[in-house]
């Protein structure tokens, strides 16, 4: 109960920073978003408009009384508003949809050891939206598998661990972050 006390009183704090239009530091805590952001590492996050957010942006958003900091896999836009599909880097599934109003703020870089990486410059805006198209299609593949694997693979049997979508596509995540970080930053 208590615990719940401080998250919302951190929750409010970072609502006041962000509505005044700073920049916020703010330490990942899982590891939702390895390998571009680590468990520890600081991002900076500032206000942003929602409805201007893209494919491949890194937003921090609430939920559950939580800071959540995701990527953006598909903005729909909507005569009612905006929704925003989000899923971490290192996660198979994507999050329940986010609405704008649950949007804290864009983060515009990242801190790791002794470098910066900001997200907002060019390269890194460019490598983003090509990370978020290919999130995006592993989401769509491993859906597309499930669907087909319940369908024509007979129950009991099951399929070589290293076919399955979600395994090729971590080991590609990890060397193309790698490699996006190694020549950008």
């Amino acid at each position: 109960m208590e615990d719940l006390r401080y998250q919302k009183v951190i929750h409010n704090l970072i609502l006041e920073q962000l509505g005044s239009g700073k920049k916020i530091a703010l330490r990942v805590s899982g590891r939702s978003m390895n390998p571009l952001i680590k468990k520890g590492n600081p991002v900076y996050v500032e206000t942003c408009n929602p409805g201007a957010l893209s494919m491949g942006d890194i937003v921090t958003f609430e939920r559950d009384g939580l800071s959540v900091t995701h990527r953006v896999l598909w903005v729909m836009r909507r005569n009612n508003g905006t929704i925003l599909l989000t899923k971490g880097d290192n996660e198979v599934i994507m999050d329940r949809p986010v609405s704008t109003d649950q949007v804290l703020g864009k983060v515009v870089a990242v801190k790791r050891g002794n470098q910066t990486l900001q997200l907002n410059n060019p390269s890194w805006r460019f490598v983003n939206r090509l990370l978020g198209m290919a999130f995006l299609t592993e989401t769509i593949s491993i859906l597309l598998y499930r669907f087909t694997v319940k369908k024509i693979i007979p129950r009991g049997q099951s399929v070589h661990a290293a076919l399955k979508p979600h395994h090729l596509y971590r080991r590609l995540r990890t060397r193309l972050l790698s490699f996006a970080t190694g020549i950008i930053a």
